[in-house]
C-alpha cells in the first residue's frame, strides 16, 4: 500500500479527507485514518478517540484490515504527539504533507523549534522510502512518493532541505504547485490550479483561502500518486468538506450558525477573516479554551475573536482537570483588549446558555460561530466526559426560539 502522512498544526483533516476524495473519485481503492473519521473504500465510521492518531495497536489493526480489504493508497493524520512518541513507528510513509507551522502544543514540546523538529520525523521517514524506491524508478517501475510542502510556512526553508528525490512546493503565486486568479464566495472559491505547463479550473465548495491552500495541499499528494489534473480536479470539486469544519446550520429566522474545530490562534485568524469578508451583517463569536493545554495561546485567542467579531461571547469548554473560571479568564484577558465588558463582550459560563444568549441576539444575516468543539459528541469535564454534540445543541436552540 502506498502510505500517505499529513501533517501540520491547522488543515490536516480537511486536507487529509480531500486527498482521500480524490484518490477514491478516481477509481482507487483508499483508506483513512484522520480525527474525524476511520474509512475503507469509501464506508466510513466516526473517530470517537478524541485522538488525531490512534494507538499503535489500534493503528496496526487497521492496517492490517486495509490489507485483507485490497486497499492501495492509506491516508493517515499525524499528529506531533503521535510522532513524537513512536506511534507511528514502523510504518513506511512514502508521501509526507506538511500544510502548516504554527503556535500550537508549546505545554507539550517547548518551543516551536522543537514542534517543528517533531514534525519533521514524518518527512524523514518518507525521505528514506524514496531512496529505497530509487531502485524501482531505474526499472521504470512507476514510482509513487515525494514530500509536499507549504512555500508560505516560516519553516518551508528547513523542510525543503530534507534529501529527497522528489518534492514539490505549492503556494499562492509561489511554488512548483501554484494557486492562481482566485475568487471568492461566501459557499466557496473558484481558482486555476497551476502546474509545471499545465492549468486548470477549479471550483471549490469549502470557502477561505485556506481551503485553497488544503487543497493545493492535497493536490501535491494525488500528483506524486500519478493522478492526472483531470481527476484531481474531479475529485476536489465533489469535495463536500468536513464534519465540524465550517459546518453551517441555518435558522428560519435567517441568520447562520458556524461550528468549527479551530482551536489555535491561526486557525481562528484564518476562520474569522474569511467569515468577515463574507458577512454584511453581524458577527458573533463564541469562544473558550481546552483545559490541560498550552496556555500561552489563550489571549491570543480572545483577542483574535474580540477585533472579528460585533459580539463577543467567552464561556467554558473542555476544562478537563484545569479550575474552568481561569481557563476563561485567560480568554476573557485577551478579549478585553479589544471589547469593553458586558458591552460586546460577554462571560457566559454555561455553554449552553451561551449559544442560546448568541441566538436570541442574532438577526437576519447574521454569523454565529461557535468553536473548539467540531464534530465531537463529548466534553471533558472537571467530573468527567458528559454527552455534547454542538451541532445538535445549536439545533435544539434554534428550533426552541423560532
Amino acid at each position: 500500500m502506498v502510505v500517505i502522512g499529513v501533517t501540520g498544526t491547522n488543515g490536516k483533516t480537511t486536507t487529509s479527507h480531500m486527498i482521500e476524495n480524490i484518490l477514491r473519485t478516481s477509481g482507487k481503492k483508499v483508506a483513512m485514518i484522520s480525527t474525524v473519521a476511520l474509512s475503507i473504500n469509501g464506508k466510513s465510521k466516526a473517530n470517537k478517540s478524541k485522538k488525531t492518531t490512534l494507538s499503535p495497536f489500534l493503528t496496526q489493526k487497521f492496517l492490517r484490515n486495509c490489507v485483507k480489504k485490497g486497499v492501495e493508497y492509506v491516508v493517515i493524520e499525524a499528529s506531533s504527539h503521535a510522532l513524537h512518541q513512536s506511534r507511528l513507528l514502523g510504518i513506511p510513509f512514502a508521501i509526507a504533507v506538511l500544510t502548516n507551522i504554527t503556535h500550537e502544543h508549546l505545554d507539550y514540546h517547548g518551543t516551536m523549534k522543537r514542534y517543528a523538529r517533531t514534525k519533521k520525523i514524518l518527512f524523514n521517514i518518507a525521505a528514506r522510502t524514496c531512496k529505497q524506491k530509487e531502485a524501482e524508478v531505474a526499472k521504470n517501475i512507476p514510482h509513487q512518493h515525494g514530500l509536499v510542502l507549504n512555500s508560505s510556512d516560516r519553516f518551508y526553508q528547513e523542510f525543503i532541505e530534507i534529501d529527497c528525490p522528489t518534492k514539490i512546493s505549492y503556494g499562492f503565486g509561489e511554488g512548483d504547485l501554484q494557486a492562481q486568479a482566485v475568487t471568492y464566495s461566501k459557499y466557496g472559491s473558484k481558482f486555476a490550479i497551476r502546474y509545471q505547463r499545465d492549468q486548470i479550473g477549479v471550483e471549490l465548495k469549502v470557502p477561505g483561502g485556506f481551503n485553497i491552500e488544503n487543497a493545493l495541499a492535497a493536490t501535491g499528494a494525488a500528483l506524486n500518486c500519478k493522478l492526472s489534473l483531470e481527476d484531481i480536479k474531479h475529485g476536489l470539486e465533489n469535495f463536500e468538506g468536513v464534519p465540524g469544519r465550517m459546518e453551517r446550520i441555518s435558522s428560519p429566522l435567517g441568520f447562520e450558525v458556524v461550528v468549527d474545530f479551530a482551536l489555535t490562534p491561526d486557525a481562528l485568524n484564518k476562520l474569522y477573516k474569511t467569515l468577515r469578508e463574507t458577512t454584511p451583517n453581524k458577527l458573533i463569536g463564541i469562544i473558550g479554551s481546552c483545559g490541560d493545554r498550552d496556555k500561552k495561546k489563550r489571549p491570543d485567542m480572545g483577542s483574535i475573536v474580540a477585533e472579528h467579531t460585533d459580539i463577543t461571547i467567552v464561556t467554558d469548554e473542555e476544562p478537563y482537570s484545569e479550575d474552568p473560571m481561569q481557563i476563561m479568564q485567560a480568554v476573557l484577558e485577551g478579549a478585553k483588549k479589544i471589547k469593553k465588558l458586558k458591552k460586546d463582550l460577554h462571560l457566559i459560563e454555561d455553554r449552553y446558555e451561551a449559544i442560546e444568549f448568541a441566538v436570541k441576539n442574532a438577526s437576519e444575516g447574521d454569523i454565529i460561530v461557535v468553536t473548539g468543539m467540531g464534530n465531537f459528541t463529548t466534553r471533558n469535564m472537571n467530573k468527567g466526559p458528559i454527552a455534547w454534540d454542538e451541532r445538535e445543541v445549536v439545533r435544539e436552540i434554534i428550533s426552541k426560539h423560532s
